[in-house]
């Protein structure tokens, strides 16, 4: 059936090429197809993007490209964004010597424990992360210190830990010092650093039996900036007697060793991350670190600390904001006195779009290639997106999928209750939920009356699943139900729902999701749960022939499920087809080569309601006063006419007059917090 369908896609496509311009749709995607075409490498697929087989890039560019096209401003249009990201070299905080195998948590009083700790530190004072964002990036990066990007710096005290000593610059001398005193010295000559373990337990210092072992360093071979920051790295500790074993290899190999294996010591991470600063917890706490016997954990690097999982804990379940920026930059004084891993940098990052293509939206920390601008853009001489990805998916499992591309992918044919405001990341948009209310909870857990939170979702009544059958509560109920169920290890957001108690359906458009602690930021976790369909994901089964509600059910077999492939229901059209309520319709993948999917004509917002409320969230969140699509000096005067001003003033867009456009957060005022959103996106446009 899958040959079927895409025999009439081409079809189809054959016909529109016929006409100069496709015929769009009034719902849904305004380009009628998309093709993404895969690569190993960015070198590559810049190429393509140049020479005009591909629309749009997936991955910031270097500065050699960037410099090259800003020559070619009629060819290629340049975006550039302050990525909400991280790149880091990770450590493993459970295995000798970065961390002390004898226990999972770090233990002041354990020898080996202040060891390893030193030999951590020396390692962050051998990263020359300057040189790296000089050398490396040529400028297009920030450095980091802590595991946040530069959107979460209200969330961090830089200038305390500066104080406190905290900070590690790169220093050769310190590194040295930290090593040789906590034992890892050349004591036979040769060049080597000896392991203080295996002279503890007899071994001869004077021989070459008591050296270091080489330390496992997985560098990532699909990203040329982090290849050269690892292989900068191994070269600073081989200068000082530390063996590292560098494997320069692809991403899959490394994944199985560092999160599935945990048989690492260094690895050339990255990670994307969101406006709240839960990764402390979810990345950073003892509480996502899983272990061999379950399989992968986001805190991969078993980093486990008493003291750290409480302030973490506060990260995550804060009844205010204020409580959550002064709970994180604990973390980061804890973090950094730990040092489990070494952030490197956030991309000051560049992507790119060839010129002809309109609606393109720019949005923060992510750059051009997001779901706004796939609804939007469009070209009159072009039906088809070409979108390049630096690196072949791994799976196409919306519970289990890990791999940013994956998701890129998944994003596009998935959709949750709420979604985020492009320009500022505000949660502010509404998907398939139509409204929400947030109250407090209480009730008892774990032996004391506590606040939890209860969300109430009413459910849009005019989404339809891809197959043409109506989104349900149910569906809604069984996609929380099934993620909790599924557990970590098995469902990749399962940080999202781990606090979840229950859930209860209201009534035919109305569910409950309660969660036993109070948490500010409960409504982004619930309203990010991508939803699934009931029908197709319920029938899975495990070896015994088990569905998810049997006892006994194993949900790896979750996991082995691939909707690509299988078609679970019998109906002769894979699962994924008809899976999903977003706007776009999975259509064919081949490994290693494309993706093809084609829009949903049937999608529920009508191209003239993107449109303008693309518009809406571009004045309210860049500060595009007077919205005519850029935010320019007029925008600046105009506020400053405005400022200190409020409704109960004269209304107009003169000097000391409430002007209603300027009142950008809707509180009634017009002040600094209004002009804090011009200001920095000064020249900035939708796209």
């Amino acid at each position: 059936m899958r040959s079927k369908i895409f025999g009439l896609t081409v079809l189809l496509l054959g016909i529109l090429l016929v006409s100069a311009v496709p015929v769009f749709a009034q719902s849904g995607p305004k380009t009628p197809y998309m093709q993404i075409h895969i690569y190993l490498h960015p070198d590559p697929e810049n190429m393509d993007l140049e020479a005009g087989v591909l629309d749009i890039n997936d991955w910031p560019l270097s500065k050699e490209w960037i410099d090259k096209w800003a020559l070619m401003p009629d060819e290629i249009a340049l975006r550039d964004y302050v990525e909400m990201g991280m790149f880091e070299i990770d450590m493993n905080n459970q295995q000798w010597p970065t961390g002390c195998p004898d226990h999972k948590f770090f233990d002041p009083t354990c020898e080996w424990c202040q060891k390893a700790l030193a030999f951590r530190k020396a390692v962050a004072y051998l990263t020359d992360r300057d040189r790296i964002i000089a050398e490396i990036l040529k400028g297009y990066g920030y450095r980091l210190d802590l595991p946040l990007p530069p959107f979460q710096s209200a969330y961090m005290d830089m200038p305390r830990y500066e104080a406190m000593g905290l900070i590690y610059d790169y220093n050769k001398t310190k590194a040295i010092e930290l090593l040789d005193n906590a034992g890892f010295v050349d004591t036979d000559g040769d060049g080597i650093r000896n392991d203080p373990r295996k002279i503890a337990e007899g071994g001869d210092p004077g021989s070459p039996d008591t050296n270091l072992d080489p330390l496992i360093f997985y560098i990532r071979m699909d990203d040329p900036n982090r290849m050269s920051a690892g292989l900068m790295l191994a070269a600073e500790l081989e200068s000082i007697g530390v063996p590292v074993d560098e494997k320069v290899i692809e991403r899959t190999v490394c994944y199985k060793n560092v999160m599935v294996l945990y048989n690492y010591h260094l690895y050339t991470g990255g990670w994307s991350l969101g406006t709240v600063p839960d990764q402390y917890h979810d990345l950073y706490s003892s509480f996502t670190y899983y272990g061999p016997d379950i399989g992968w954990s986001l805190n991969y690097p078993g980093f486990c600390n008493h003291e750290f999982d409480e302030w973490a804990l506060k990260v995550k379940y804060p009844s205010t904001i204020e409580e959550a920026q002064e709970a994180a930059k604990k973390c980061g004084e804890l973090f950094l006195t730990y040092c489990p891993i070494v952030p490197l940098w956030s991309s000051a990052a560049v992507k790119a779009y060839r010129v002809g293509w309109e609606g393109v939206v720019n949005e923060a920390g992510y750059g051009i290639d997001n779901g706004y601008t796939f609804l939007n853009m469009y070209n009159p001489a072009d039906n088809t997106i070409d979108w390049g990805f630096k690196s072949d998916i791994e799976q196409l499992n919306m519970i289990s999928s890990e791999w940013l591309w994956d998701h890129n992918v998944l994003g596009l044919i998935y959709e949750s209750l709420l979604g985020t405001n492009p320009f500022n990341l505000a949660p502010t948009e509404y998907f398939l939920a139509e409204s929400y209310t947030v109250e407090p909870w209480e009730h008892w857990y774990e032996g004391e009356l506590i606040n939890g939170t209860k969300i109430t979702y009413v459910i849009r009544s005019d989404v339809t699943w891809h197959d043409g059958s109506p989104l349900t509560v149910e569906d809604v109920k069984f996609s929380f139900d099934f993620n909790y169920a599924c557990g970590p290890g098995v469902s990749w957001n399962y940080p999202l729902i781990s606090d979840m108690n229950q859930t209860i359906i209201v009534n035919s458009t109305a569910i409950e999701i309660y969660y036993n602690h109070f948490s500010a930021w409960a409504v982004q976790w619930s309203g990010g749960i991508p939803i699934v369909k009931k029908a197709i994901w319920e029938l899975i089964e495990d070896d015994q022939g088990r569905h998810w509600t049997d006892p006994g059910f194993d949900f790896t077999a979750v996991r082995a499920y691939d909707p690509v492939t299988d078609d679970i229901n019998g109906n002769g059209v894979c699962d994924l087809t008809e899976d999903g309520t977003g706007p776009w319709i999975f259509d064919e993948y081949s490994k290693g080569n494309w993706v093809k999917l084609h829009a949903n004509s049937d999608y529920y917002l009508t191209q003239d309601y993107i449109e303008n409320r693309l518009a809406e969230m571009f004045h309210f969140g860049a500060g595009d006063v007077d919205s005519n699509g850029i935010v320019s000096t007029m925008d600046a005067l105009l506020m400053a006419r405005a400022l200190g001003t409020d409704s109960s003033y004269p209304h107009g867009n003169g000097w000391n007059e409430y002007n209603p456009d300027c009142d950008l957060n809707g509180d009634g005022v017009i002040d600094a917090l209004d002009l804090a959103v011009v200001l920095p996106n000064y020249g900035k446009t939708m796209g």
